[in-house]
């Protein structure tokens, strides 16, 4: 898959470094034969009926407009494009419903408090047609500022050869970009921000379609792309999906190219509240990105993983997601993969009915906890790998804690449902505390295979079957494994009482052994008053690296956010003055005198 990729974005180098500056199109368009079009000479706006917020005038377009015309009500262009070459900063180009076959490249700009706005005027769907790939796309912005875009669609812009090959584009030097409400199909890519040599930054879409982009088999489809030098921008409650078979689509795509261009990457990028489904690959997708919220997402049925983080992607937070279905197509994927990735945080996501919940390879500082995974075991043909979470290869400084694991894996399979050293034994540093591994469908519920540094305990592990663990490479039951190993000493093997699980509801009941039986994370070293303080060990917990919100702990007696930690010096700064004392408890928040084992608020 990688290899695909690869060669898509060198070809698309290659491409927009040999295609000159497409040169202005000619806007007019004569009338449709046999039709009757409205024609006239420039007016004045006095059959204006009012004026647009941002304080500028109204241009109207219909099919049935001439662009000779005035632009007013009564007299329309005929042209989106005429408009665009019309409309200056607060203006708004009003377009009436119909086909619209152009290409259009907005010629000004607006300004910070004067939008240029294109908007469908009434009901009916304006359509801007790119005709299967006779123009090289449907709407171009390039260098451009302050435009917004409402309730528009695009389509038809799915040639290869042709540049930029997207319903959307937003190139070089292009910022304060508003796309809402708009539907892109049968396009090569839908929507796509490109910083070839000039950031683009402060762009949004939302409330937004894509879906079946198209082009040949073989080649790589993007719903929302963005690509290179993108800062600042949101993708947000959108439904980015594909239905097309056979064709390498992923939803919402967040990249540089390969190997490890983070220099030229995307930054600051909000990709919440979507919908992502039927992609082929994967459904959100970032590689070479840094400071990165993947929030709130519905991420379903994709042929891959449903949030893949991967090759040189840095300060990543993945929360309140759902992830589920996905898997559909390849045998070794998850719900999520974090895969080369550096400072990443998966919290209070529901992973569920993937081939695997979570995979962590080749990562370092990944922090994960308050997961719900469960009844992962199916989602493509072979189910030999089915599993609630995996850590391996290389990664390092990995911690899992107070998570719900519940019926993952499959009948008969020999490794467990939360694995650390599956397939490559040289994970380190693994720290997995407070978490419920329940009813384990294979027939090992933990296997650890020589990582290095792994600590575990003050965990339950329940299973009606007898408890099977795999502790370097040699099975054995809970007894035996919790004297060998040295592991798990604190930890239980009794029935979590949850309060309903076939409804999903994993909260504890009152009577659960598990209430109170979690362990605190970590102490402070010493006391003191205000926003900073030392820990022994602060590697349970995020600041939001800058784009997400820091975690809420405890600290004593005191709830706060976590502003800022320096992992180095073991340091976390706080939003608020509080006072502390040495060994005071510093952990996420909880009831009682210490923390209830499982993922807090398991009931979603």
């Amino acid at each position: 898959m990688k290899n695909i990729i690869i060669s898509f974005l060198v070809g698309l180098a290659v491409l927009t470094a040999c295609i000159p500056a497409i040169s202005e199109r000619d806007r007019s368009q004569s009338c449709p034969q046999n039709e009757v079009c409205e024609t006239s000479t420039p007016q004045e706006t006095s059959t204006l009926t009012g004026l647009p917020a941002f304080g500028g005038r109204y241009y109207y377009v219909s099919t049935r407009g001439n662009d000779a015309n005035s632009g007013t009500k009564e007299w329309p262009l005929q042209t989106i494009g005429k408009a665009a070459n019309m409309a200056k900063a607060g203006d708004v180009v009003l377009i009436q419903a119909g086909i619209y076959y152009e290409d259009v490249k907005p010629l000004h700009s607006g300004e910070p408090d004067k939008y240029i706005t294109y908007q469908n005027e009434g009901d009916g769907e304006v359509i801007i047609d790119a005709q299967d790939g006779q123009r090289a796309g449907c709407i171009e912005i390039d260098s451009r500022s302050y435009l917004q875009f409402i309730g528009l669609t695009v389509r038809g812009a799915n040639s290869y050869e042709a540049w930029p090959r997207a319903g959307i584009s937003m190139t070089d030097g292009t910022n304060h970009i508003i796309l809402d409400n708009i539907t892109a199909y049968n396009n090569y890519v839908g929507i796509m921000a490109y910083g070839r040599e000039d950031p683009v930054s402060f762009i949004t879409v939302k409330n937004s379609k894509t879906f079946d982009a198209i082009g040949n088999i073989g080649n790589i489809h993007f719903g929302i792309f963005f690509y290179k030098k993108v800062y600042d921008s949101s993708i947000v409650n959108n439904h980015v999906a594909y239905t097309l078979p056979e064709v390498q689509s992923y939803g919402i795509e967040i990249s540089t190219d390969y190997p490890g261009d983070q220099a030229n990457g995307p930054r600051r990028i909000v990709i919440t509240g979507n919908e992502v489904d039927h992609n082929e690959s994967q459904g959100i997708h970032t590689w070479n990105a840094t400071e990165v919220l993947i929030g709130s997402n519905h991420l379903h049925d994709n042929g891959a993983t449903g949030i893949q983080v991967e090759d040189g992607s840095k300060n990543i937070v993945i929360e309140n997601n759902l992830s589920e279905y996905n898997a559909q197509k390849y045998e070794f994927e998850a719900g999520v993969w974090i895969d080369d990735s550096e400072n990443v945080v998966v919290r209070n996501n529901i992973l569920r009915s993937n081939k695997v919940g979570l995979i962590i390879t080749n990562s370092s500082r990944v922090i994960v906890h308050d997961n719900l995974v469960y009844h992962n075991n199916r989602g493509a043909k072979n189910l030999n790998n089915a599993t609630g979470v995996i850590v391996e290869d290389s990664a390092i400084n990995i911690s899992v804690t107070h998570n719900t694991f519940y019926k993952n894996g499959a009948s008969g399979m020999q490794h467990g449902a939360v694995n650390f050293g599956l397939f490559n034994p040289s994970c380190t540093s693994t720290t997995f505390k407070n978490n419920i591994v329940a009813e384990t469908a294979n027939l090992v519920d933990l296997f650890q295979d020589s990582c290095s540094g792994f600590v575990s305990d003050f965990n339950n592990f329940f299973n009606t079957r007898p408890l099977a663990i795999k502790w370097n490479q040699s099975q054995t039951d809970w007894a035996t494994y919790q004297s060998v190993s040295g592991q798990d000493a604190h930890s239980l093997t009794s029935d979590p009482f949850f309060v309903n699980p076939p409804t999903l509801n994993f909260s504890l009941q009152p009577t659960s052994p598990l209430n109170g039986r979690g362990t605190i994370l970590t102490w402070t070293t010493s006391a003191g008053s205000g926003k900073t303080m030392i820990v022994i060990d602060a590697s349970y917990f995020s600041d939001g690296f800058g784009i997400g919100s820091g975690d809420s702990i405890l600290i004593g007696g005191s709830l706060a956010n976590i502003t800022d930690i320096d992992y180095a010096n073991q340091s976390i700064s706080v939003d608020q003055v509080i006072d502390w004392g040495k060994n005071d408890a510093v952990s996420f928040p909880f009831d009682g005198t210490a923390p209830n084992m499982g993922a807090s608020n398991a009931q979603r």
